[in-house]
C-alpha cells in the first residue's frame, strides 16, 4: 500500500519516505476507505506497516494536517478531519465552446485595479508576492555586501544575454533532476518569467494568430497576448485537474492555433495541477501538430506534497516546448532572476533578449547562483512549502467559516494564492472596490479570463503571515460579502 520513490530518495530520502505515506493515507481519504471522524492509523500501527520510523510517519501525519485532511486530538492519536461540507465544494470549472475573440479585458481596468492595490497603506492580499518574512533576507543580503565587495567589476556591469554561465548550469541541473534534458546554452537569463513568456510569444507569433490558453489563468499573460495583438482561444481549467487533453485535441481541430500557453503546476488562480499522464498526451497532442507549447513553471518547485512538480518538458521529444521560470515566488520577487530554456530557439531567445533590454541585471544573477551553492535553497524550500501549505490552509478555513453560505474555495495542491468563487449575487468588482475603502486589497476573478467571466470570483494571497490584522480583515471582506448578497 505504502510504496517509496526511490529516484526521490536518492535526492531526499527522508522527505520521500514521509511524502508518500501522506499519499497513501490521502489515496483512502479521497476514495471514501476512511471518512470524516475516523481514526487512522497510530504512529506505531503505521510505522509498522510501512516499516519507516517514527519521525517520517510523524512528519508524514504532520504534511497531512498542513493539508486540512487530518487532525490530532490529544492522548487519542489522528483522526480524519470532519470538514464541514463547504470545504468539499470547489468552484466550478466554466464550460463553454472556445471561440476565437480578441481579450475583452482592457488595459485601462487592470491598470485602474493596479493602481488601487497598490496604494500604501492596504493589508496586500492581491498580488502573488511572498511576504519578506518568509524569504532568507539575511542570507541575501549578506551575499550581496560580500559580492559587491569582492567581485564590483563584476556585479555592477553589464552581463550579456544569455546571461551568467554559473547560473545557467545550476538552473539546467535543477531541471534535468526532474527529467528535462537541459545544458547551460539552451538557457537564457530574462528580467523575470513574464519577460521569458513575452520573448516567447513575440517570437512565435503575428499580430492576428492565435493562442492556446487556459481559463482562468493569470491576468497578465492575458495582456501579453492583447498587447501582441492576438486571439486567444480559452480552455476550461479545473480546479483540480487543470485543462483536458480532450479538449485540446478538439481545440486543435477547430482552429488554427499558433502557439499554446499553459499554467498547469500549481496555477494561477486555481492552484491545480495537471497529472503527468495528461501533461504526456498534451504535449503528444501539440508537437503532432507542430505547436509549440510556452511553459510557464513558475510555481513548480512549491508544491505541498514536497515533491517537485513535473514539467510539460520533461515530455517533449520535439524540442517544442520553450520553458520558462523565475526564482521570483520561490526565492526573491525583487531580484528579478528568470529564464527560459530551449534548445531549438536558443539563440533567437538571446538575441531577442538583447535587443528588447540588453541585459539582465547582474548583480542578482550572481546573488542568486552564489546562494544556490551554498546549498540553503532547499532548506529555505522545505520551509517555504510547509509555511505556504499551513497559511493557505488557514486561511481556507477562516473563508469558510467567515464568507456567506454558498462560498467555494478551491484546494490548492501547491503555490500560494486561493481561488474563491463567491455566491452569484455578489460583484466581485464592487467587493474588490469596498474592500480598498476598508484598507484590504484583493484580486477580482473578472481579470482572469480573456472574455471577462468570474465576475463572482476573487482570488486572495495566502503568502503571509498570520496575525490578528489578517484575521480581522477576512472577517471585514466576509461581511463585505454579506451586505452584497
Amino acid at each position: 500500500m505504502f510504496e517509496s520513490n526511490t529516484d526521490t530518495e536518492s535526492v531526499d530520502p527522508q522527505g520521500a519516505r514521509y511524502v508518500a505515506l501522506a499519499q497513501g493515507l490521502q489515496t483512502r481519504i479521497a476514495v471514501g476507505e476512511l471518512r470524516p471522524g475516523d481514526r487512522v492509523p497510530s504512529v506505531r500501527e503505521l510505522g509498522a506497516q510501512s516499516g519507516y520510523s517514527v519521525t517520517t510517519v510523524l512528519r508524514a501525519y504532520e504534511h497531512l494536517e498542513l493539508l486540512g485532511l487530518v487532525e490530532s486530538r490529544p492522548r487519542s492519536g489522528y483522526f480524519v478531519r470532519a470538514v464541514p461540507a463547504a470545504v468539499r465544494t470547489l468552484p466550478q470549472t466554466i464550460h463553454s465552446s472556445p471561440q476565437l475573440q480578441p481579450s475583452l479585458i482592457s488595459a485601462d481596468l487592470v491598470s485602474s485595479v493596479l493602481d488601487t492595490v497598490s496604494q500604501p497603506g492596504l493589508l496586500q492580499l492581491s498580488h502573488a508576492t511572498t511576504a519578506p518574512e518568509l524569504m532568507p533576507v539575511a542570507a541575501l543580503n549578506r551575499i550581496a555586501r560580500n559580492l559587491i565587495k569582492e567581485q564590483p567589476e563584476q556585479s555592477l556591469s553589464y552581463m550579456m544575454s544569455p546571461g551568467l554561465e554559473r547560473l545557467r548550469q545550476q538552473i539546467a541541473g535543477r531541471l534535468s533532476a526532474c527529467g528535462v534534458p537541459a545544458v547551460a546554452d539552451d538557457v537564457v537569463i530574462t528580467t523575470g518569467a513574464l519577460e521569458a513568456i513575452h520573448l516567447c510569444i513575440r517570437m512565435l507569433t503575428r499580430p492576428g494568430d492565435t493562442l492556446l490558453m487556459e481559463s482562468p489563468t493569470y491576468y497578465c499573460l492575458l495582456q501579453i497576448a492583447e498587447e501582441c495583438g492576438l486571439r486567444v482561444v480559452e480552455l476550461p481549467n479545473d480546479p483540480v485537474h487543470g485543462i483536458d487533453p480532450d479538449d485540446v485535441r478538439r481545440a486543435i481541430q477547430r482552429h488554427r492555433i499558433s502557439a499554446a500557453l499553459f499554467v498547469q503546476n500549481f496555477n494561477n488562480p486555481t492552484g491545480s495541477v495537471m497529472p503527468d499522464a495528461a501533461k504526456r498526451e498534451v504535449v503528444s497532442l501539440l508537437n503532432a501538430a507542430e505547436i509549440p507549447l510556452i511553459e510557464d513553471d513558475i510555481y513548480g518547485e512549491i508544491g505541498f506534497s514536497g515533491v517537485r512538480a513535473t514539467p510539460f518538458k520533461a515530455f517533449d521529444e520535439d524540442d517544442r516546448v520553450l520553458h520558462c521560470g523565475s526564482f521570483s515566488k520561490t526565492l526573491s520577487p525583487g531580484l528579478r532572476v528568470g529564464w527560459v530554456l530551449s534548445r531549438r530557439h536558443h539563440r533567437e531567445l538571446s538575441r531577442r533578449k538583447f535587443t528588447t533590454s540588453c541585459a539582465t541585471a547582474s548583480l542578482p544573477q550572481l546573488i542568486v547562483s552564489r546562494y544556490l551553492e551554498t546549498g540553503g535553497y532547499e532548506r529555505h524550500l522545505r520551509k517555504l512549502r510547509s509555511e505556504l501549505a499551513r497559511s493557505v490552509a488557514r486561511i481556507s478555513d477562516a473563508v469558510l467559516r467567515e464568507f456567506p453560505v454558498g462560498t467555494s474555495v478551491a484546494r490548492p495542491q501547491g503555490g500560494f494564492v486561493l481561488w474563491i468563487e463567491l455566491p452569484k449575487q455578489i460583484d466581485a468588482m464592487e467587493m474588490f472596490r469596498r474592500a480598498a475603502q476598508q484598507g484590504i486589497a484583493i484580486s477580482p476573478g473578472i481579470l482572469y479570463s480573456a472574455d471577462g467571466r468570474y465576475h463572482h470570483h476573487i482570488r486572495l494571497n495566502c503568502a503571509v503571515s498570520w496575525t490578528p490584522a489578517l484575521e480581522q480583515a477576512l472577517r471585514t471582506l466576509g461581511k463585505l460579502a454579506a451586505a452584497l448578497l
